[in-house]
């Protein structure tokens, strides 16, 4: 999953169409900067959604967890673990994907009934701790977001993270359509893609 964070919607299309053509076949866009987030988001969902999983990042407020579940976008995520938050958007029927750290917020989630769990920053957790973890929770679903490169992408997930978000190091934040910028999202989407075995 790219996370797009401060992209202008002029130029997010062309972004997804650099994703797309590379592997890369979901989507996040950061809320950070929420009226510039909101702008890309809605242009993209109403292009791409058929085509590519897109789903709104950094959700902090249920006024934005009000306004995304009218715009049926399909999933959310938060930076961090707020239990009355993510109960809010699952009486909203949105698939939400928290931000957690430690092994009591991840039974707080999975006790909630969620089915993935986003480990925040996962770069700061040595492999070991990622496979100890699913000692207490065989069944979890991890994504990997934060501090994630391609150096060292292949080890978390040979530990058993299934999926990872992945911001500055594929899409640099505020990332323009300039040849330049698409050349490098093409270059580094590829890699990625390529390292998982996904083209």
């Amino acid at each position: 999953m790219a996370i797009l964070r401060d992209i202008d919607y002029t130029a997010a299309a062309d972004i997804v169409e650099t994703l797309m053509l590379n592997g890369i076949n979901s989507l996040e866009v950061s809320l950070s900067n929420e009226e510039k987030g909101l702008q890309t988001l809605i242009k993209l969902h109403e292009e791409y959604g058929r085509h590519i999983r897109i789903g709104a990042g950094t959700v902090t407020s249920k006024k934005q967890i009000n306004l995304l579940s009218d715009l049926k976008i399909p999933f959310i995520i938060t930076p961090g673990w707020d239990k009355e938050l993510v109960q809010y958007a699952l009486d909203n029927k949105l698939q939400v994907i928290p931000g957690v750290y430690s092994p009591g917020e991840i039974m707080q989630a999975l006790s909630l009934g969620i089915e993935e769990i986003k480990l925040f920053p996962i770069g700061d957790f040595p492999v070991t701790y990622i496979k100890n973890l699913f000692g207490p929770f065989p069944h979890m679903n991890i994504v990997g977001v934060g501090g994630i490169s391609t150096e060292n992408i292949q080890s978390y997930f040979d530990a058993g993270v299934h999926a990872f978000a992945i911001g500055s190091d594929l899409v640099p934040r505020g990332a323009t359509n300039s040849k330049e910028s698409l050349n490098n999202i093409s270059l580094q989407a590829k890699k990625y893609s390529q390292i998982l075995k996904v083209v």
